[in-house]
């Protein structure tokens, strides 16, 4: 397994490089990630404007200079998809929600129900909720009509 994360890093940098995109996949350890996934949400995102806020935490205790650690020149690429669905999409993606809320078992409701109030331009817990919907309805042999907005 961690014969092939090499070439997959060395091709996905070779092609975002292609395009003059900066992409890096520095945290491949599986420890770290392992521990990334147990920390509470607030140790990771307090402030969404803000972000990486352990690392910035991190780095603030280690005394580097405020512009290193507050630094706001670099913002991710964000995806037209969580605005589309917050704006024209929006009855779409509650309906779905909803639809395999109805049988949801009791463990499956929060992943559904946080998709169903809308987020920033970086939030993707509706796009998981509409994925674990489909899910849903895939593996109950529910039929969740998935006809969009014309």
């Amino acid at each position: 397994m961690r014969r092939i994360w090499r070439p997959l890093v060395m091709t996905s940098d070779k092609l975002a490089s292609a395009y003059a995109l900066e992409r890096r996949s520095p945290y491949l350890a599986r420890d770290l990630i392992e521990f990334s996934y147990r920390l509470p949400a607030e140790h990771k995102i307090s402030d969404p404007a803000q972000g990486k806020r352990i690392l910035r935490d991190a780095a603030k205790a280690l005394g580097l200079p405020r512009e290193v650690w507050a630094s706001r020149d670099k913002l991710g690429f964000a995806s037209p998809v969580p605005a589309w669905l917050n704006s024209t999409l929006a009855g779409w993606a509650d309906a779905q929600i909803n639809t395999a809320l109805a049988d949801a078992p009791a463990a499956f409701r929060p992943l559904l129900e946080g998709g169903l109030t809308p987020g920033s331009r970086f939030d993707r817990t509706r796009m998981q909720a509409l994925r674990a919907a489909a899910w849903f309805s895939n593996q109950t042999g529910c039929r969740n009509d998935p006809q969009l907005p014309h």
